[in-house]
């Protein structure tokens, strides 16, 4: 008489409280670290829900419970300061989600008509992808356009970098590095369009973010056929310092040979003539080969020296 009393006792308890079934897999939910997240219990929203108690580690641990009406989210250090809990659906917000909070969560709630619901969540902590960055490497001129070869990065692992391109008639070829989450783009920009802007885009499963455009003008001048190469100001400068010093060397050279003539032949001229008929005589055959000597300097400043060095020797 024992054993079927015991089995009507059990199918009475069933009837008071009738049981939903459990999922057998936990389900799984994606957070990112330092943003919230909300734990779904998947109550039917017809519910009035009268009982909520949220677990941790296999349905031992309370973290958050409704109860007579009354909410406690401040069951366990952890969590302290970061639950929410919604009374009407039996949700759990988590607030600034960290490592730490990515594992298993178990709840389970009552209504009103007595059924109860069991659900359990398993949380996936993510960081978000970081923006990406570009550097160009180098802008090298050459005619009608510029070769720019433009570096992107990431501090991600596992991301996919690829490139967006203004104008699409920029010629680019692109070159991944999968293995240090790195991806280069040459690319060849026409000095007519003046213009090109490059975008890095990494992503990763759904995930995707992209970088601060980059917009570097060409600067290079188109030479189009039979172009000239005008003379280097730098010789032409040098040229002509040169004929200045020769100048001046012949000129001081001539002043000093009309001292030495007037200063040797001085007392020559005191028994032949008058000092100033020999002075008029050898400024005359002096000035005569001063004329000479400038008047080549006009034609070439290396004849003009020779004849210098010929007037002294």
């Amino acid at each position: 008489m024992r054993l079927p009393t015991l089995f009507i006792l059990f199918f009475k308890a069933l009837q008071v409280v009738q049981t939903e079934a459990v999922d057998k897999s936990p389900q799984d939910v994606f957070g990112y670290l330092g943003e919230n997240i909300t734990l779904p219990s998947a109550v039917d929203s017809s519910w009035n829900l009268t009982r909520i108690e949220w677990s941790i580690f296999t349905n031992i641990t309370l973290i958050a419970t409704y109860r007579n009406g009354k909410i406690n989210t401040e069951r366990v250090p952890q969590y302290t300061g970061r639950l929410t809990l919604n009374t009407t659906s039996g949700d759990l917000t988590i607030h600034k989600l960290n490592e730490l909070d990515a594992i298993e969560y178990t709840v389970e709630v009552f209504n009103s008509e007595g059924k109860r619901k069991t659900n359990q969540i398993k949380i996936t902590a993510k960081q978000r992808l970081q923006q990406p960055s570009i550097q160009i490497v180098t802008s090298t001129s050459v005619e009608s356009g510029c070769l720019m070869v433009v570096n992107c990065s990431s501090l991600d692992e596992g991301v996919n970098l690829s490139w967006g391109v203004e104008p699409v008639s920029v010629l680019t070829i692109n070159k991944s590095h999968p293995s240090d989450s790195s991806a280069q783009l040459f690319a060849f920009v026409n000095t007519k369009e003046n213009f090109a802007s490059f975008t890095c885009i990494s992503s990763r499963d759904t995930e995707s973010v992209s970088s601060k455009p980059v917009t570097p003008k060409c600067e290079s001048k188109i030479c189009d056929s039979n172009c000239t190469t005008p003379p280097s100001p730098t010789t032409e400068t040098q040229y002509c310092a040169g004929k200045i010093v020769i100048w001046v060397f012949a000129t001081f050279g001539i002043c000093g040979i009309i001292f030495y003539m007037i200063y040797r032949y001085r007392g020559k001229w005191k028994n032949k003539s008058p000092p100033e008929e020999n002075v008029y005589s050898v400024s005359s055959s002096v000035c005569r080969a001063v004329e000479s000597i400038e008047d080549n300097m006009r034609l070439d400043p290396l004849l003009a020296t020779v004849m210098y060095f010929s007037i002294i020797f």
